[in-house]
Parts: C-alpha cells; structure tokens; sequence
C-alpha cells in the first residue's frame, strides 16, 4: 500500500504572470499534491508520484505548454531572466537539452485540441526526455480561465526527503505549430520545498464540529505567513480550485526554527462528513512563496448511521413548515430531533420524531414527515436533522432553509447588509445542482463554488463592499444574480 511521503510536503505555488507578447498566457494556482513515495530511495534523492495542476487564462496560442524544474543552485538561467521575466523582448528559441543543464523535472503538453495530450517527445530536442505521467486533464471555471490536472507525474527530486529544498521553475508556452520558439515565459521562480511540513495527527471532528492540525518548521529560522482552509467538497483528497469550499479565510501564523504550532477551526454543519484541506503559504525569506497542503481527514466523523437519502422543507401556510426526509438505511437509530435557527443564531428543539426501524435496524428505504406548526417569522428560518442513537451519540443532518409566507424571489441573501462579513444564500429548492459566483464591484471574481447541492450556502470571509452574486443552475441553464452589502467588520 502505498504511504504518504510524509517530509516532502504537498507543494503549492500560486505564482507565474506570464507578460503577453504575442498571445496571453497568465498562469496561476500552480500547485503539486497527493505525494507519495515512487521505489527505493537512495541517498542524495527523493523520488515520488504526484498531482500537479494549475489555472492559465484561455486563448487560442497556447498551443504548447511546457515546465522545467531545477535544484536552485544549478539553474542554467536560459532566458536571462530579470524578476522573472526573460530580458530579451518578442519570440525566442526555445532550449534545447543541453541549455536545460540539470533539470529533474520536464512536462509538457500539446493543447492545440479539443482536449489536451500529454506530450511524449520534446520538439525542440528530440533528446530531452519528459517526465512520466499517466493523464492530463482540463476544466473551464466560470471566469472563462482553464484549469489543468497532470495526474501521476513522477519526479527524482535531487535531494533527501526530510531536506529543506529550494527549486526554480521555467514555464513558458508556444503557438507555433512545431513548438520551436518560446512566445510566453515565466522563469527563475524560486520554491521552498520541507521548510514548513505537516504535523501528525490531523482531524476533523463531526460530533463537535471542530477540526485540528500542525505545521511543522524544518528549517533553522522563524517562518512567518497565512494559512487557508477548504472543504473537500468533491471527496478527491486534492484542493480544486472552483470546487473545494473555503471556510477558513486567510489567518496569519508564525512558527520558530525547529517548532510546531496547533491550527484550530470549526466545520460548517454543511461540510460534516467531508475532509478538509489546509493551505499554508510562507511570506518572507529564503522560503518565501513555499506553500505546503495538509489534508486533514474526518476520522471522527464516520459516515451516519442513518443514510439520508433526502431531506426538504417547505413553508405550506402562514405557520406550518413542512419537512420530509427519506433514509436508506439505518442502523441503532433511536429516532430524529428535529431543530430550527429562527435568525438568532441559537439552534432550538422543535420535536422528537422516533424511528420507524425495527430495533432501531432498517435496510430499506423509510419516509419521515413532521409539521411545524409555531413558525410564522417574518424571515428565513434553518432547519436540520439531529439523528440520535440508541447509545445516545447523535450526528446533525445538512441544513435545510425556508422562507417567510409569501416571501417573493427565487433566491434569498441574507442579512443584507452583513455586518460580518457573513451570508447566507437560500435557492429555490434543495433538487438543483448550481454554480455559484461572488465578484466585487469592479467584477473582479472573489469567490466561487461548483456542483453546489441543498438549498443554503454560507459565504463568509468577505471583506467590506458591494457585491454581486450569479447563480447558474445546471439543470435548467437559468441564471440569477443578486446584490448584497457588507458594512464594517
């Protein structure tokens, strides 16, 4: 079985503008994940399988993309490179395998297609050998952007696997039908590699809703910089950029030479069961722009004894709320307490319903409906299932979102303004599968969910401003779009 390749962290690079001359070709979210040990080691080496994908912006001369990798102190610096821009203006030639020098690390990729193709051969120098990776694959995100996944690449990086270790990058692209000139490069971008590396012990929590994790310093000085974390919504233990949810903004941390630190957070109800993905990235010194991915896995949070297989609510008269929730299966279920968030922050029992399971046991499908007849806010009310167990340990079902009677519109963003840099969005139904965008005033994207299920999305972490919020609803292609307000944090 293979194991993770514990002290050669998962590198993420969020870098590369490359400068347009003849086609636009703006690279980012470069980032290197899922690393695990390739073969025997030896000394002086560490050789692995990894995941490596990035966003570069769409058009059509990006025919050929191609990525070099070095040790830092044998970079050949083919394109007389000046703060990571080549000095020479317009095409250029492309290197060949002798100007490459000691590069460990040789992709590339023919994207003149309907699809792109991993390259088998080098077409400037038939002599320079790729890299091994199994696929290559792309998604378009709702800026228009295109997002790459080289999947399997294998790599001898040219140091030990518990070293700190800086590389430099070269990434440029080519339209010409050969590949022979360079038309957009990025070079001599400088990562840190093993100077902030991922603790043990990492979890997420469902019963308390919490999640724990620790970043190591390997090296000999204080690192200093943010951390983010996601949800793994998608359940590919890799981050996705448009997919995987952010719910932890960005958080400054410092670690002393040779230390640790604990990193700590709460799980939204809507993410339970699902693990998540913590984003480090150092600022400053030599170090600076080294990221590291922990995945942080939900070990304490079991899959429910109760399949859902759907849970809705619906408002059916000026009071009365009605919720349906179907289950697949149940095992020592003791019955389902039924709970609502009025706007106040504060979850309230509303009733218990009992299991319809013989002994609590059920491989069939089972219907449950409940009416709750005390509910005539005049705003949007949450609802959720706490399914409780004989022995009495429970575990909370998705939140479902109702509005007041007869309040109008499709989509709901509340509160509106936010005083807190918080929202909550409720769609029309809990049956659509939808896309979901924030872009500030001057339409700048600032954040973004894909495949997103249920009725109700929380947004947070958002600074003060204006915004718009699009919704693209994939069953039906309609879009909507609502503006909201955050004031002062």
């Amino acid at each position: 079985m293979k194991t993770p390749l514990r002290y050669l962290p998962l590198l993420l690079v969020s870098w590369l503008s490359f400068q347009k001359t003849l086609a636009q070709c703006t690279v980012s979210n470069i980032l290197i994940q899922n690393i695990v040990q390739a073969g025997t080691q030896t000394a002086g080496s560490c050789t692995a399988t990894f995941d490596l994908s990035f966003t570069m912006e769409t058009n059509n001369g990006n025919k050929f993309i191609f990525l070099h990798g070095w040790a830092a102190d044998v970079y050949p610096d083919f394109f007389n490179c000046v703060d990571g821009l080549p000095s020479s203006h317009g095409t250029i030639q492309a290197p060949t395998k002798a100007d490459l020098g000691a590069t460990f690390l040789n992709i590339g990729i023919d994207n003149s297609g309907a699809t792109p193709v991993l390259l088998t051969t080098y077409p400037p120098d038939a002599t320079l050998t790729f890299n091994t990776a199994a696929s290559v694959s792309v998604s378009v995100l709702p800026d228009g952007s295109s997002f790459f996944i080289i999947h399997g690449v294998t790599a001898t990086f040219p140091v030990d696997c518990n070293t700190p270790f800086l590389m430099a990058l070269d990434f440029w692209s080519s339209q010409a039908a050969q590949a022979q000139n360079a038309q957009c490069v990025s070079c001599h971008r400088l990562y840190a590699i093993n100077y902030l590396a991922d603790g043990q012990g990492a979890l997420a929590n469902c019963v308390t809703l919490s999640f724990s994790a620790t970043l190591t310093n390997h090296s000999q000085e204080t690192l200093n910089g943010y951390y983010l974390v996601y949800a793994d919504v998608n359940g590919d233990a890799h981050l996705a950029v448009g997919t995987d949810l952010l719910i932890v903004d960005t958080t400054q941390f410092s670690v002393a030479a040779g230390a640790s630190m604990p990193v700590t957070g709460s799980v939204p109800v809507l993410n339970i069961n699902q693990d998540l993905i913590l984003v480090a990235t150092i600022t400053g010194g030599v170090a600076n722009g080294g990221m590291v991915a922990i995945l942080i896995p939900s070990t304490q949070c079991s899959p429910l004894p109760v399949t859902f297989k759907s849970f809705n609510a619906n408002r059916v008269s000026r009071t009365n709320v009605g919720l349906k929730w179907e289950t697949a299966t149940e095992a020592n279920n003791s019955g389902f307490a039924v709970q609502r968030n009025m706007g106040a922050g504060v979850w309230e029992f509303v009733a218990f319903v009992p299991t319809q399971a013989n002994e609590g046991n059920s491989s069939m499908p089972l219907t449950y409906t409940f009416t709750d007849v005390g509910n005539s806010s005049k705003g949007v009310t949450q609802y959720r299932i706490k399914q409780v167990d004989i022995d009495s340990r429970a575990r909370f079902s998705e939140v479902r979102a109702v509005r007041a009677y007869q309040q109008s519109g499709k989509i709901i963003v509340y509160p509106n303004p936010s005083t807190n840099g918080r929202v909550n969005v409720v769609f029309d139904d809990a049956e659509g599968t939808r896309d979901v965008m924030v872009m500030d005033m001057s339409g700048r994207l600032v954040k973004q969910w894909k495949g997103v299920t249920g009725n109700l999305l929380q947004i947070d972490n958002l600074a003060q401003g204006m915004y718009s919020l699009r919704v693209i609803n994939r069953d039906t292609d309609s879009q909507s779009i609502e503006k909201f307000v955050v004031n002062n944090r």
